[in-house]
């Protein structure tokens, strides 16, 4: 009996034994598993000035917000689809899509900002007969329930006939601090050559400089308009932000600039898929327009910060997003 044992006990042992050789001689250890490499010392995107990133909607299939300053969303037919990073904000040429959720003073309380995301359109439509996907497709805006715009509004405006190949994403903001009488500014980036692509796009705010520069994947964008005393062949990366009358693009009048933004009027309401005055009800004063409409391209990982990134992050930022990090 106590051979039988033993040679039961031999037999487990060579087994055991036999397993682990197995599992071991299975591993490579002359080539074992290179970790990504950090980009611009960040190993994946919400690393990037993780202290000042105060909203990120990744859109699967919902409109939650990783930093819960945008919540209690109600949408209206809101959709999903695949996205650059699982499931995107869906919108339609067909069918008015849009939420409104409750923001935080996070949001309003924006002195500075940088909005980065993956955006993919087909571009508007000329409005001459209104319908759902033409004209300015509303993407963001911060609701100020006495006022036609917007606290800071994101949209792609009316097509430019001359460029049917053209996307025009613009932002405007409208700055309620005392010392500034032109309140409302905006920038235009004249997107060429990316209907139908997914694009990532990051628009930054410099209070110290009151300068707004935009990015197109991670690289300066080109052909920036629709700010005060833009050149008609607009400019590459960044464009400045007048307080007043400045007499012109190098400010002959030595004016000050734009400087902190206060967005004043506002409720602790934003829309996210149209304008604000395009909702059901109108979440302003006004009410829907013929040359507008709720936005009918696609929308993934979509970020606030309360800072204005670097270029060296904002770089990072769309590397470690396109290596899906």
């Amino acid at each position: 009996m106590k051979n039988r044992t033993l040679i039961k006990y031999i037999g487990v042992a060579f087994l055991m034994g036999a397993i682990t050789l197995s599992c071991e001689d299975s591993i490579d250890r002359d080539n074992l598993p290179v970790p990504y490499a950090a980009i611009g010392g960040y190993e994946n995107s919400d690393d990037v000035a993780a202290a000042n990133l105060i909203t990120k909607l990744s859109f699967e299939d919902n409109l939650n917000d990783k930093y819960n300053n945008i919540t209690n969303a109600i949408g209206t037919s809101v959709a999903y689809d695949s996205g650059i990073k699982g499931k995107a904000y869906s919108g339609s040429d067909s069918q008015k899509r849009y939420a409104v959720a409750n923001i935080s003073p996070a949001v309003t309380g924006l002195s500075a900002f940088t909005f980065s995301f993956w955006m993919k359109s087909a571009n508007s439509v000329d409005p001459a007969t209104p319908g759902q996907g033409k004209g300015a497709q509303g993407i963001f805006s911060i609701v100020r329930p006495t006022e036609f715009w917007g606290g800071i509004n994101l949209f792609i405006d009316n097509p430019d006939n001359a460029n049917p190949d053209r996307i025009r994403l613009k932002l405007s903001v409208e700055n309620g601090r005392p010392a500034v009488d032109w309140r409302g500014q905006s920038v235009m980036m004249n997107i060429d050559g990316s209907k139908n692509k997914w694009i990532y796009v990051t628009v930054t705010y410099d209070p110290a400089t009151s300068k707004v520069s935009a990015y197109l994947n991670g690289e300066p964008a080109a052909n920036l308009t629709g700010f005060p005393f833009a050149p008609a062949e607009g400019v590459t990366g960044s464009a400045p932000w007048f307080a007043k009358d400045s007499g012109g693009l190098d400010n002959p009048k030595g004016v000050p600039g734009y400087g902190a933004i206060q967005l004043v009027g506002t409720n602790g309401k934003v829309v996210i898929g149209t304008h604000q005055f395009d909702t059901n009800p109108p979440q302003n004063n006004g009410s829907p327009q013929d040359w507008a409409t709720s936005f009918a391209g696609m929308l993934d990982e979509f970020r606030i910060y309360n800072i204005p990134l670097k270029s060296a992050d904002v770089n990072a930022l769309y590397k470690l997003e396109k290596d899906n990090r």
